[in-house]
């Protein structure tokens, strides 16, 4: 993951540096720059995925530095303010030019991992996963087996203690946000078979408890609704580890996890696949010392 922090300040530098390199990514490339003008130059041979940006700075502002990479550059690298700057007017003027946030200074660590994270995972690409999913009649799944003992035996494999009890659908504006999506597929085939949903707290218990953090860390993720790079590859892994309850008509080949997301709030294609779908499993999660969590499995 690569970041450029633009800001005069060599202070605050390190501190966006420090807080940056907690929020869980592997293999972290990071640079810095001090004016406008110096990031414009790095651009030019080297795109990151976000650019954390000062709005007062010499020569070029923060807004003038935004639309400069809008121009040249385009839509693909995210840029978000960390700042001083609390106009109304001129933050409508930054989101207005494609501001990803603005995070006032001073701010608490929690808030600018929260702000990067909900950009890098960004919930719009599960939207446009299931959107642009067709259906192929072939790859029909014949067999739907979300089997609880299988889920514990998966978890078995960790330790982590589970009680694992099947449950009445409940509405998906209930669920804790965000929310883990998996969407799974045949190996051959982008064509959308089924979707298995882990809510807040399921996401970070699983997630966290695989990642060998403390009950303490779980707790804090749950309490900030903040899911940590370690947290949210680990419960992607254990989606991944549930493709083989749901296989196709095709040979009855298992399904893989094509793609996992972060979603921050429900979409209309999410809401319709969970009133009407092809079968739905739906089971509580409770995890002594730890809380309790929500999974659903949903066939397309």
């Amino acid at each position: 993951m690569k970041f450029l922090v633009v800001d005069d300040s060599r202070a605050v530098q390190t501190i966006i540096k420090r807080i940056l390199a907690n929020t869980g990514y592997r293999d972290i490339e990071l640079r810095v720059a001090s004016t406008g003008e110096e990031a414009v130059a790095l651009l030019e041979t080297w795109t990151p995925n976000l650019v954390l940006t000062d709005w007062h700075m010499p020569g070029m502002t923060g807004l003038e530095l935004l639309q400069a990479i809008r121009q040249r550059v385009g839509a693909d690298i995210h840029v978000g303010f960390v700042t001083t700057e609390s106009s109304a007017r001129n933050i409508e003027a930054a989101y207005r030019n494609g501001a990803a946030f603005v995070v006032t200074k001073p701010f608490v660590q929690e808030t600018l991992q929260q702000a990067v994270l909900t950009v890098l995972q960004d919930g719009a690409s599960a939207e446009q996963a299931i959107e642009s999913s067709g259906r192929e009649s072939l790859l029909i799944p014949t067999r739907f087996n979300p089997d609880p003992q299988r889920i514990r035996q998966l978890l078995g494999l960790s330790s982590i203690v589970c009680q694992i009890e099947p449950m009445a659908p409940i509405p998906v504006d209930r669920l804790a946000l965000p929310y883990v999506i998996g969407i799974y597929g045949h190996p051959q085939s982008k064509a959308l078979e089924a979707v298995c949903l882990l809510d807040l707290n399921a996401a970070c218990i699983l997630g966290g408890a695989l990642a060998g953090l403390s009950p303490a860390a779980i707790h804090a993720a749950i309490a900030s609704a903040t899911l940590s790079r370690e947290i949210y590859e680990n419960a992607t892994a254990f989606l991944a580890d549930l493709s083989g309850m749901i296989s196709t008509g095709k040979g009855g080949a298992p399904l893989v996890l094509s793609t996992s997301h972060l979603v921050q709030k429900p979409f209309e294609k999410l809401y319709s696949l969970w009133r009407q779908n092809n079968g739905r499993a739906d089971f509580s999660l409770s995890f002594p010392g730890l809380g309790d969590g929500f999974i659903a499995f949903l066939l397309s």
